[in-house]
């Protein structure tokens, strides 16, 4: 594993284990650098890890600190280990159509959002997501075999996380997600019910486990009608 993984990862063990205590400053970059023995680069590339997680914040002028993260909370902004199935158990039936199900090698794209190498074999996805059955968002998924091994078409129908936490006993941690929207195409306006000039929004979702490995890239999209984002923002 390339050295700031490593070092990503022990400093995310630290704010689990609460070595590095919520609002807490780390120390300076060159301290850190001083303490893994490694340059600024990689120490930048590390840190970058955590940002995107969510674990810690820069602050211009401050520094870098961590940001709030109680492990015992089941509400967290930052945390993606609650899937669609899990987000709408005892409210609503989650159902799925699996629409594609194969095996590919990763092009230059995939390998930079998943971080593999180039021809690396994924798991490519797509899925109907259902609410009572009402279609609810298409998910198209990649996922690394090497990671997510022995995934079957009944794991699809069903919770794919569940999967990961309760066979494979991997520990999801965080997502980075970027919203966007675009103008439909075929396959959102057969299964979404849009039309040609109608837009879909998108949630692009990278999903990490809890020692940093990306387990998953998953563009997820709705009808323009169903979306809606709630979130908090606070005064630092």
């Amino acid at each position: 594993m390339a050295k700031y993984k490593d070092i990503a990862n022990d400093i995310r063990q630290k704010i689990v284990n609460q070595e590095y205590t919520f609002g807490q400053k780390l120390p300076y970059e060159y301290v850190l650098c001083m303490s893994y023995h490694c340059n600024k680069e990689t120490m930048k590339k590390a840190l970058d890890i955590l940002v995107k997680e969510g674990l810690i914040i820069r602050r211009r002028g401050a520094g870098t600190f961590v940001k709030d993260y109680d492990p015992s909370s089941e509400d967290k902004t930052y945390y993606s280990g609650r899937g669609l199935t899990a987000r709408y158990a005892g409210k609503k039936e989650v159902t799925s159509q699996v629409i594609e199900f194969e095996v590919i090698p990763a092009d230059e794209h995939l390998s930079k959002k998943l971080q593999i190498d180039i021809g690396d074999f994924v798991y490519h996805i797509i899925r109907v997501r259902f609410l009572d059955k009402i279609p609810h968002l298409i998910d198209i998924s990649y996922m690394p075999i090497s990671i997510i091994p022995n995934l079957k078409l009944e794991n699809l129908k069903g919770s794919i996380y569940e999967y990961i936490e309760k066979v494979l006993k991997l520990k999801i941690q965080s997502c980075h997600l970027t919203i966007s929207a675009a103008l439909s195409t075929p396959l959102e306006q057969e299964y979404l019910g849009l039309k040609e000039c109608e837009p879909y929004i998108q949630e692009e979702q990278i999903s990490y486990l809890i020692n940093g490995a990306i387990f998953e890239y998953t563009l997820a999209r709705h009808h323009y009608n169903n979306f809606e984002l709630q979130t908090i923002v606070l005064k630092e």
